[in-house]
């Protein structure tokens, strides 16, 4: 049994498919479940082992079937249960061997509900991105009026996105702006980007869906994420997220926050009040504004 499970090269284990089901199909599925390239090489072990050994008893069943007329069909039915189990033992050697089919066989199983469940929520996030208008609205006429009163300047969209249960969550207390969604990155200027480097978050004016104001911060919250392409390496995502009293709009009655909803994050500046100024001669703001009301009913 050793020889069978351990892990072999893609080469080896063609060579041994090449009678059964496409070998690059199944490839394809390994790839579509895993992203380790070790992961993938047990996996695909694993599987042809698998087919091998259902293989096998197809072909001493077919073979027990040839040997029996008409008249013992009926027998031969009820006894053929024992005879798969008699090639099954046969093929794999002893009971710890049959235990360990049963475990590839639970294994293939739950990668192929896992594949279905991506496949999934690859769907859903498709649908809400499509959902998000385009070209995306201007900003309307009480925030230019908002943002003017406060002497704003360079004023530009950050990100027009769909809320999430996530992003309602008191626990969580966070928008997420991911990085890969947002519009401009040039919001931020070269100082906001050291600060955000060694401090870790910058503090920041925020105007509410209510053109009410408070104090939040931006911080880039960075994580891994796996490849979509082959066998190439995690890669790294981050998010912008504004925090720290994120919570305190999102529960507001007034701003009706709401899952589904469609807001826009707008970012602009005002000269620094500060004595001296905390970050730089210029503070970096946002205005939350909502687009479309979720029907509740």
């Amino acid at each position: 049994m050793e020889s069978m499970t351990r892990i072999m090269s893609f080469e080896d284990l063609k060579k041994i498919k090449s009678s059964l089901d496409s070998f690059d199909n199944i490839v394809e599925e390994v790839k579509a479940v895993s992203r380790d390239p070790v992961e993938q090489d047990q996996l695909l072990t694993e599987r042809i082992v698998f087919d091998l050994i259902q293989s096998q008893a197809r072909k001493a069943e077919a073979s027990i079937s040839k040997q029996n007329n008409y008249n013992q069909e009926k027998a031969a039915s009820t006894s053929a249960g024992n005879y798969h189990m008699k090639i099954r033992k046969q093929s794999l050697g002893s009971s710890k061997d049959e235990d360990e089919y049963k475990c590839i066989e639970e294994k293939v199983s739950k990668l192929i509900k896992k594949k279905q469940n991506k496949a999934k929520k690859a769907v859903s996030m498709r649908s809400a991105l499509s959902s998000i208008p385009s070209p995306p609205p201007d900003m309307p006429t009480e925030f230019k009026n908002k943002i003017q009163s406060l002497h704003g300047f360079r004023v530009q969209l950050v990100i027009q996105k769909e809320i999430f249960r996530t992003d309602l969550s008191t626990h969580h207390d966070r928008l997420s702006m991911p990085k890969n969604q947002v519009s401009n990155q040039d919001f931020l200027g070269e100082q906001d980007k050291k600060k955000l480097k060694l401090e870790g978050s910058i503090r920041v004016k925020v105007i509410d869906p209510n053109l009410n104001e408070c104090e939040l911060r931006l911080s880039e919250w960075k994580f891994k994420s796996r490849s979509c392409s082959g066998l190439s390496k995690s890669k790294r995502s981050s998010s912008f997220v504004l925090n720290s009293g994120w919570s305190k709009i999102s529960e507001k009655k007034k701003n009706k926050l709401q899952k589904k909803d469609i807001i826009q994050v707008w970012s602009f500046r005002v000269n620094n009040d500060d004595n001296p100024p905390i970050y730089g001669e210029e503070r970096l703001c946002f205005a939350v504004v909502k687009l479309t009301d979720t029907d509740t009913d």
